[in-house]
């Protein structure tokens, strides 16, 4: 199986540690090779990376990513080039791949992904697992309400597919009308670009943060979602997940951080432990943002209000705002 990672020379511990949990839980495959689209990592790390392979018989092979002609708008925008790299996955890949996972570099693979280099990837051009995102952010990207969004950390691509398309014309063409209103970055551009050519696997491949901090409940309260997994199906991802992806949630620290409060914080660490970077001194986090102060105030009050307000926020007046420059940049 081809698996792909994208990542600076700053991350690639973070990566390497994904990458021994890959290796540890998938040793009776036959094959696995990881493809980095990588950007200015040094030759140690390289070298670090290499090391690893070698102890699990595997391949990693580090690309050097080339200047990539993208939207102009893309380089104006608040967000890092690097975030979009896996877009132009199928140009940098070599021709012969046909399929490949990609993965976030902040995910722990805690199980067998044997059944995902099965699945039948014909019908899309991509394929993930669904993110609890309201009716109002899907509107201000171009959804209807009903429609698919899925997390763009655990993404299975049909290269072949996507190699038909001209990435940089379909994203241009995205921006010019969707540019002021985009929230999630290169998350919300890839639903936006590939709407009705999404197709979704089971929540287990992509266990994240929200999903096991809070209950279903307070997932609807908070996030208000729609076309999302049933509370039975995200119970059975959560007890028994393939992926973990430790995203940002609130105050929720994460397992790289030292005074972490992540409940999946032994399974980084775990492999943390058996990685090159066993050693490394880890920080303590600071929020710093204005968003995380108002966030801490309001879980001071009684939980239930508490939720209900920040539901109300994120899910209603966050986009309204975004709505509302978006007017005043045109």
């Amino acid at each position: 199986m081809n698996v792909l990672y994208t990542c600076d020379n700053n991350y690639v511990w973070l990566m390497g540690v994904s990458v021994v949990s890959l290796f540890e839980n998938n040793c009776l495959m036959d094959e696995i090779n990881v493809y980095i689209l990588g950007e200015n990592i040094s030759d140690e790390n390289k070298k670090i990376l290499c090391d690893i392979a070698e102890n699990y018989n595997r391949k990693i092979v580090v690309i050097d990513v080339p200047e990539i002609d993208i939207p102009k708008s893309l380089v104006s925008a608040r967000w890092p080039l690097s975030a979009f790299t896996r877009l132009y996955s199928g140009q940098l890949l070599p021709n012969e791949m046909k399929k490949v996972l990609y993965l976030d570099c902040d995910t722990i693979i805690s199980g067998s992904i044997e059944e995902l280099e099965g699945l039948d990837v014909l019908n899309y051009i991509v394929y993930g697992i669904k993110d609890c995102i309201g009716s109002s952010y899907k509107k201000n990207i171009g959804l209807d309400p009903d429609e698919q969004y899925v997390n763009a950390g655990v993404l299975l691509f049909n290269l072949e597919k996507l190699r038909r398309i001209d990435i940089k014309d379909t994203i241009d063409r995205y921006m010019i009308k969707y540019e002021n209103l985009i929230n999630y970055a290169d998350q919300d551009i890839l639903n936006g670009i590939f709407n009705g050519k999404i197709g979704t696997i089971a929540p287990q491949y992509n266990v994240m943060t929200i999903d096991v901090v809070h209950t279903y409940k307070e997932i609807t309260i908070l996030r208000r979602p729609t076309n999302f997994y049933t509370e039975e199906e995200l119970i059975k991802a959560v007890n028994n997940p393939v992926i973990i992806h430790y995203t940002t949630n609130m105050r929720v620290v994460r397992p790289w951080f030292q005074d972490t409060n992540h409940p999946f914080m032994d399974e980084f660490r775990k492999y943390l432990k058996m990685s090159p970077w066993k050693n490394i001194k880890l920080k303590e986090m600071k929020f710093m943002s204005k968003e995380a102060a108002i966030i801490g105030l309001i879980m001071k009050l009684p939980k239930t209000l508490a939720y209900s307000i920040l539901g109300l926020l994120h899910s209603e007046i966050k986009p309204f705002v975004i709505r509302l420059k978006s007017k005043w940049r045109k």
